[in-house]
């Protein structure tokens, strides 16, 4: 996410709110898909950011999104401890190489990781480049969006 292009937000809620949306998105097509009620855990690392993460949590759940009401997603998220967590470890590493892609432009372990971000439709949804939509942009997150805008 670029902060700048979001100025007089805070980049966590905003970042949180995302994510929670896409998850909620993401299980949503898995009830259609499968005709069976999914609910999602959202796990994150311990952090100082625990309370203000579970407050949006319950307000995402009953006032939803700037997009929707949460359905699908779990009460409030749970914070491990990534030393105690295999899990968490792994979500770090992924966490590393999407940062590595977006910030030095270095695509060594992104490209191992790629093909599994959530996508429908050619769209991918898993991943988000958090900036205006830039048509210059050549991530597989804005490629992705800009192709299928051209294709409306």
């Amino acid at each position: 996410m670029r902060k700048a292009s979001y100025p007089g937000r805070d980049p966590i809620e905003l970042a949180f709110e995302d994510l929670a949306s896409r998850f909620d998105m993401f299980l949503a097509r898995l009830f259609h898909k499968q005709a069976s009620q999914h609910q999602g855990l959202i796990v994150f690392d311990k952090s100082s950011y625990e309370t203000g993460l579970q407050t949006l949590a319950l307000r995402f759940r009953s006032s939803g999104t700037r997009w929707r009401k949460l359905n699908t997603v779990c009460e409030v998220p749970f914070f491990v401890d990534s030393k105690a967590s295999r899990i968490i470890q792994l979500a770090d590493h992924i966490a590393y190489a999407v940062f590595r892609r977006y910030e030095a432009e270095d695509i060594k372990y992104f490209n191992l990781i790629e093909s599994r971000f959530d996508s429908s439709d050619g769209v991918i949804h898993g991943l988000c480049h958090k900036e205006p939509l830039n048509q210059s942009c050549t991530c597989p997150a804005c490629m992705s969006r800009s192709i299928s805008k051209f294709h409306e």
